[in-house]
C-alpha cells in the first residue's frame, strides 16, 4: 500500500512539473523592437500607435524604439509622444545616431534613453522660430521631461537658445547633447554599442527581441494624412453633395462622399469609441441631405445636414487649427470644381430653386433705368428753384433736373440741353425782345 502511494505521489510531482514548463517558457522576456527613422511625420505615428498596441496584446516585456532622424512634423511627434507615456508596456529609446527637432521630443518621452557612441540629442529650434512657435514646443519640451524624469531646464534648452545652458551651450546657441553629456546631465542611462548591450543595461539582455518595421498600410496612413490630401478629399465630398443636388438625388454623390469620407477616418488616430460618434454625425448629415432632396423646399433637413457634416468633418480632421484651414481650403476648391464640371451635369428641380435663372436684359424689354434721352432739347417749366437741383415740368411730366450754372427761380422756362444717364441739365430760354 505504502509503494503505490509513493507511485501516486510521483506521477503527481511529474504531470506537475510537465505543466509548468509550457507556462515557464510563456513567461521568458520579450522585446519589441519599433525603429523610427527618417522624417516624423504620420506614417511613423501609424507605425508605433500600431507596435505599441501588438506589445500590449502579446504581453512584453518592454519596447524599444530605436531613434535616428533629423526631426519633423511636431503634431506627429507629439502624437507619438502621447501614445509613449500612455503605454502600459515600459519604452526604451535608444538612440543610434540623432534625435533632433521631433526626434528628441519622441527620446525625452520615454522613461529610458540609452545613447550609442558618437550620437546626439536635442536641437529641436521649431521653424519658423517665432516667439510663440518657440514658447509653445518648449513647454511641451519640459512637462514631457518632467514627467518622465528628465532635465526640465535641460530639455528647454534644446528648443530655446536665448538662454543657453551653463557649460553646454552659451546664450545664442541651441543645446545639443552628445551621449557623454547628456549622460552627465541625466538625460541618457548611459552608452551601448549595440541593442543587446542596451537591453543588458536593464537584464533583458537574454530577452527575445521582435523586429516591427513600418509596413503599406502605415505608409497608407502618412500619405493620407498628407494636409494637402485631406483638403482634395474635403473638396471631393463637397463637391460630390453639391453634384447630387444638381442631379435630382441619383446616390452616386452620396456614394463618393462616403468614400472619401471613410478614407478620412480611415487616416486617423482616435479611439474607435470616438470614431463610431464621427461616423454617426457624418453618416446622419447625408441622410438628412437625402431627406431634402427628396422633399425640396423644408429647409430644416438640408440645414440640419450641412452643420453636421462640417462639424463632423472637422472632428475627422483632428479638431485643431489645422482642420479649419482644411476645411476652408477644402471648400473653396470644391465651389471651383463644381462651378466648371457642373454645367454638364443635369439640373435637379431642387437645384433649379436655389439658383437664379431669369435676367433682366435689354431683349426682353429691361433696362438698369429709365431713359431720358427723349427729353433733349424739349421746354419746360420749373415747378421749384433748381439750386442747383430741383423739379421741372415737361408737357405733363414732373421730372428731376440739374441746372446748368447757379440756380434757376420758378415757373421759368427753361431748356434740357444736355442729357446724362439719369441726369437732366436745363438752362434757361433766353427772352425774345420784339423787333424795332
Amino acid at each position: 500500500m505504502t509503494f503505490v502511494l509513493r507511485m501516486i505521489t510521483a506521477l503527481v510531482l511529474m504531470f506537475s512539473l510537465t505543466a509548468a514548463l509550457p507556462a515557464a517558457s510563456v513567461q521568458a522576456d520579450t522585446v519589441r523592437v519599433l525603429p523610427i527613422s527618417g522624417d516624423i511625420d504620420g506614417s511613423q505615428v501609424a507605425f508605433i500607435q500600431r507596435g505599441l498596441r501588438q506589445a500590449e496584446e502579446n504581453g512584453d516585456t518592454a519596447v524599444v524604439i530605436p531613434i535616428n532622424t533629423l526631426g519633423g512634423r511636431v503634431d506627429s511627434a507629439l502624437k507619438i509622444r502621447d501614445m509613449i507615456m500612455a503605454s502600459d508596456v515600459p519604452v526604451i529609446a535608444y538612440i543610434t545616431s540623432r534625435a533632433w527637432s521631433a526626434g528628441a521630443l519622441i527620446a525625452l518621452s520615454s522613461r529610458h534613453i540609452i545613447m550609442a557612441p558618437g550620437s546626439s540629442i536635442g536641437a529641436a529650434e521649431p521653424i519658423p522660430d517665432t516667439e510663440k512657435n518657440i514658447a509653445a514646443l518648449k513647454a511641451e519640451f519640459s512637462a514631457t521631461a518632467a514627467q518622465t524624469g528628465h532635465n526640465p531646464g535641460v530639455a528647454e534648452a534644446m528648443v530655446d537658445k536665448t538662454k543657453g545652458y551653463p557649460g553646454y551651450a552659451e546664450p545664442g546657441k541651441i543645446l545639443a547633447l552628445s551621449d557623454g553629456q547628456a549622460k552627465e546631465l541625466n538625460v541618457s542611462d548611459g552608452s551601448a554599442d549595440t541593442l543587446s548591450d542596451a537591453l543588458a543595461l536593464y537584464s533583458l539582455g537574454d530577452a527575445q527581441t521582435i523586429y516591427v518595421d513600418k509596413d503599406w498600410r502605415d505608409d497608407m496612413i502618412g500619405i493620407l494624412q498628407n494636409p494637402y490630401v485631406r483638403t482634395l478629399f474635403v473638396a471631393l465630398i463637397i463637391a460630390a453633395l453639391l453634384a447630387e443636388i444638381k442631379m435630382a438625388g441619383i446616390g452616386a454623390g452620396i456614394a463618393t462622399a462616403v468614400v472619401f469620407g471613410g478614407l478620412l477616418l480611415y487616416s486617423g488616430n482616435e479611439p474607435l469609441v470616438a470614431d463610431l460618434k464621427i461616423i454617426a454625425a457624418f453618416l446622419v448629415s447625408l441622410l438628412c441631405i437625402g431627406l431634402e432632396l427628396a422633399s425640396p423646399g423644408i429647409g430644416i433637413f438640408g440645414l440640419a445636414g450641412v452643420v453636421l457634416l462640417f462639424g463632423s468633418l472637422f472632428f475627422m480632421l483632428g479638431a485643431t487649427y489645422e482642420s479649419v484651414y482644411i476645411l476652408a481650403g477644402g471648400t473653396v476648391l470644391a465651389i471651383v470644381v463644381f462651378y466648371f464640371l457642373g454645367r454638364h451635369l443635369p439640373k435637379s428641380s431642387l437645384f433649379d430653386k436655389l439658383t437664379l435663372k431669369n435676367r433682366s436684359t435689354k431683349e426682353k424689354g429691361y433696362t438698369s433705368q429709365e431713359d431720358y434721352s427723349r427729353y433733349l432739347y424739349e421746354r419746360g417749366t420749373t415747378i421749384t428753384i433748381l439750386r442747383p437741383s430741383g423739379t421741372i415740368r415737361i408737357g405733363k411730366e414732373r421730372v428731376d433736373a440739374v441746372a446748368n450754372g447757379s440756380f434757376i427761380d420758378r415757373d421759368v422756362t427753361v431748356r434740357v440741353i444736355s442729357v446724362e444717364g439719369g441726369r437732366i441739365v436745363v438752362e434757361p430760354e433766353p427772352e425774345r425782345h420784339p423787333k424795332d
